[in-house]
């Protein structure tokens, strides 16, 4: 029977056990139930059929799968991974996606990220000329982010040296030398290699992380001037990059530097912090809180403490429970309770007991009192997302067509893409109340997924990637 979700009845009891079986446990349990309706087994479906075995990679759209002038997505390759790990359809596999995929499988996705590497280090969109690419520093270093990341976990490396330290192994996509490489004759599904001269050059790191000086120079010249009026392109470009910073200021560091440009970055940040709202937008609107919500993941990757947890979190709190309207992006509701679990996280982590203890019965206190208007309030707004093939958009009537840098994704439809359908935002919302962890899916809609993803067949269409 499809759509038979009565398997997550014992979380939900459980929950209620755990808010204190009252009446107000009860309503909050009744909203979480009807927020998790809103994952559907076609649901399940839509995200397997993004997979292009021919490419070895997953489409960020359907439109973009099925039609020309598109290619599979690198970011969206993450997405489906971490999507597959929070739902808790591969948890009797370990919940590692690792686990779930066929070696061949694997092998396929190691291949198509590493196909992108060019010998500067970063990883190129295969549908974007470098010098296309180069224009958006965001872009270019998720992508650098995303494509080390994954070969690790996939036992892979890059095959040169990154700009956020990462080693490389001097080979292709085929395991061959790239100093010896000769381009090979065409393989069905696999694209030529571009000859290359010489392997392991160095590493590329950007201008304006040469020194503190420059570094600097490029807070105060580009993100100074837009981080109270466009919060969120400013922490979505320092959140892409902060892991450059760091591989550069620890080679400084070697050579001899002595200061520290992770350092810098955060004396320059919490300088500007805002006294109301506790970051850096002057009013708790929706992007201030998602500018917010990017920049404070550095802080947890680094373990420091952010500086202002209490006042955060309370401006976080009124944007969920305010009437500001989403209509601009799908993700401004999402990164609001992404953004709550990471003060959490910050407090619990890195701060003392007094300012740990002061955060969390903030959140504790107001959840407990208005714990259902809130969670009520996200769904009636993320519902309006939804679209007909049960996925979600970026607005509420259509798709976004270019996402990082100005890539195509997709036709622009009332369709759901990839990125949209934000799996984290209930894991949040759970997490906020400090219950245990309600499942979106099990080992039953794992077996969906693995037959619509098995079933795919090689896409073939006139678009080549670039390399």
């Amino acid at each position: 029977m499809r759509n038979d979700y009565s398997w997550r009845d014992p979380y939900f009891e459980r929950a209620y056990e755990q808010l204190g079986a009252d009446e107000k446990a009860r309503e909050v349990v009744e909203a979480l139930k009807k927020f998790y309706s809103l994952y559907s087994d076609e649901l399940v479906e839509w995200v397997a059929e993004l997979y292009d075995p021919g490419e070895g990679a997953f489409y960020c759209t359907h439109s973009g799968k099925y039609n020309d002038g598109f290619l599979p997505h690198t970011e969206t390759v993450s997405q489906i991974c971490q999507f597959m790990e929070s739902s808790g359809m591969i948890s009797h596999l370990g919940g590692d996606y690792r686990n779930a995929f066929p070696e061949d499988m694997k092998h396929a996705i190691a291949r198509f990220l590493k196909r992108q590497q060019l010998p500067n280090g970063y990883f190129y969109n295969v549908a974007k000329t470098q010098e296309e690419f180069d224009k958006h520093i965001p872009a270019r270093s998720r992508h650098l982010q995303v494509a080390t990341v994954f070969l690790k976990e996939l036992g892979y490396a890059p095959t040169y040296d990154t700009p956020n330290g990462i080693k490389g192994d001097g080979l292709d996509i085929y395991g061959n030398p790239v100093s010896n490489y000769k381009a090979a004759e065409p393989v069905e599904n696999k694209p030529e290699e571009p000859k290359v001269e010489k392997v392991g050059a160095s590493v590329n790191y950007p201008p304006y992380l040469e020194n503190r000086d420059t570094f600097l120079a490029y807070l105060e010249e580009r993100i100074g001037p837009m981080i109270t009026v466009s919060p969120y392109g400013v922490g979505n470009e320092l959140n892409a990059m902060f892991r450059e910073v760091k591989a550069r200021s620890d080679a400084l560091i070697a050579e001899g530097a002595d200061y520290s440009l992770c350092d810098t970055l955060i004396n320059w940040l919490n300088e500007r912090i805002d006294d109301e709202t506790g970051y850096w937008s002057k009013k708790t609107t929706f992007e201030g809180t998602n500018g917010f919500f990017k920049i404070i993941s550095i802080y947890n990757v680094w373990g420091l403490p952010y500086p202002e947890p209490v006042k955060a979190a309370q401006s976080i709190l009124n944007g969920i429970l305010g009437d500001e309207p989403s209509t601009k992006n799908i993700l401004e509701l999402s990164n609001l309770w992404n953004a709550l679990s990471y003060v959490k996280y910050n407090v619990t982590k890195f701060h003392s007991e007094e300012k740990r203890n002061e955060t969390l019965e903030l959140i504790k206190d107001i959840m407990k009192k208005r714990g259902y208007d809130a969670i009520t309030n996200t769904y009636k707004k993320y519902s309006a997302y939804r679209m007909p093939d049960g996925a979600f958009a970026h607005r509420t009537d259509h798709c976004l067509q270019y996402h990082q840098g100005d890539i195509a994704v997709g036709l622009g439809l009332r369709e759901g893409a990839m990125d949209a359908c934000g799996f984290g935002t209930i894991n949040s919302i759970v997490g906020a109340y400090g219950i245990k962890h309600i499942p979106i899916y099990s080992e039953r809609e794992w077996k969906i997924f693995e037959r619509v993803l098995l079933a795919q067949t090689p896409v073939v269409k006139n678009t080549k990637p670039l390399r």
